[in-house]
């Protein structure tokens, strides 16, 4: 009986005490890139953006970037142009900019007809404020 007390004294005495987590929500802007990326994108593209990237730029781009830029990345790239854009040494600032001001075209551009070291070096030395 003893036993029994002490343990439910000791898990009462450990959940209040531990910090309670609140879940942030998500924003408008979140849900709708969320909903491009599951219901649009094309299935080897979103394949290589979760197999590739970097999560802290995978996060920026579902965080940050504009739905209609985010579907045309996610249907139009080719995947290795997708992967250059999502792997290490990217600036998430960089990246952020290119998925919230790009014109549709241009981006649609960049990831289909580029050469990867210079979409890398778009992506890795520009300045993000011209």
């Amino acid at each position: 009986m003893n036993l029994l007390a002490t343990s439910i004294f000791s898990l009462v005495a450990l959940t209040s005490s531990a910090p309670h987590f609140r879940i942030k929500r998500q924003t408008a802007n979140e849900v709708a890139t969320r909903i491009v990326a599951v219901s649009k994108a094309k299935p080897e593209l979103l394949s290589t953006a979760v197999s590739q990237a970097d999560p802290d730029l995978l996060r920026v781009a579902l965080t940050f970037a504009d739905p209609d830029l985010l579907e045309v990345a996610l249907t139009q790239a080719k995947a290795e142009l997708l992967g250059v854009a999502l792997t290490n040494g990217v600036e998430g600032e960089l990246l952020k900019t290119a998925l919230t001001r790009a014109r549709p075209d241009t981006l649609a551009a960049a990831l289909t007809a580029a050469e990867p070291d210079l979409l890398s070096a778009a992506l890795t030395d520009a300045k993000a404020e011209l």
